[in-house]
């Protein structure tokens, strides 16, 4: 939600917005508020949290401005060291590189017979707030997929998750879910890219290259559609943050190489791009 809030609308963004117009730093920020801003490797999401919402968006008001001044600024961080996981419902997790999951995968009897939801994390991991969070992403799948097989072992949801989860489903969740019944799918996998782990501050997400990881990931998902004998109908690729332009140019990635569209790409609270190609 902080790195979000650096994309909040409200006057300093507008001016900001005006640099192209051969507008003077200090225009838009004084001299002793450029000379105030931390180093941006100082800036983690932890810190933000503990800072109060007023003061925690000013600072990335400010950051941002900052970026602005060089239009030139290129993405440069591709993040090498990439897990990914696949969340079991007895607990256990799979969890490899990127290069060594599809081999996994090859193993496990019946995995992506019906659904397969691949889930780009983009916020660091070492806040509570945003495992807690992916936490509960994760869960609601796991819930949704193995209701089936819960009601068969006489479990049930917790009350106060499903209806805390009714709450925060969107219309546009509501209308993928009637179509889902009606294509009679009840079970289906999850697999986790843990890409917020690479991105420790928020240096790492703003020089982050979407479109060159997009491409990996989108290189990834034919080659695991393919090996798996998977129909890409059946995939349904979610992003968070700034995972979900990367998954919009994994997508795109995956049509290029394909010809064809994934079933479904959704993009949770997409970050504000901060460096781009010219």
């Amino acid at each position: 939600l902080a790195v979000a809030a650096m994309a909040s609308p409200s006057s300093g963004r507008t001016a900001g917005n005006s640099v192209n117009q051969a507008l003077k730093p200090s225009q838009w920020l004084s001299p002793q508020q450029l000379e105030r801003i931390e180093a941006v490797d100082d800036l983690t999401l932890e810190r933000l949290e503990n800072m109060s919402l007023e003061k925690g968006a000013e600072l990335l008001q400010q950051v941002y401005h900052l970026s602005q001044i060089n239009h030139d600024i290129e993405p440069s961080y591709v993040p090498s060291n990439v897990q990914v996981y696949v969340p079991k419902p007895n607990g256990d997790k799979i969890v490899a590189p990127l290069s060594e999951m599809t081999q996994l995968l090859k193993q496990q009897q019946n995995f992506g017979q019906d659904e397969v939801t691949i889930i780009v994390t983009g916020l660091p991991q070492n806040c509570e707030t945003v495992k807690k969070a992916n936490r509960k992403l994760v869960q609601a799948y796991m819930q949704r997929y193995n209701l089936q097989q819960q009601q068969q072992q006489g479990q049930k949801y917790n009350k106060d998750s499903a209806e805390d989860n009714n709450r925060q489903r969107t219309s546009s969740e509501e209308d993928y879910t009637e179509q889902a019944k009606s294509a009679n799918t009840q079970t289906g996998d999850i697999i986790v890219i843990d890409l917020g782990s690479e991105l420790p501050d928020f240096n790492s997400i703003a020089m982050l290259d979407t479109e060159k990881i997009g491409s990996i990931y989108g290189k990834w998902i034919v080659k695991m559609t393919h090996e798996l004998e998977l129909p890409h109908e059946t995939i349904h690729l979610i992003g968070q943050n700034i995972g979900a332009h990367v998954a919009g140019a994994a997508a795109n990635e995956f049509t290029r190489l394909t010809g064809h569209k994934l079933r479904r790409v959704t993009g949770l609270d997409p970050s504000s791009i901060i460096a781009k190609g010219r």
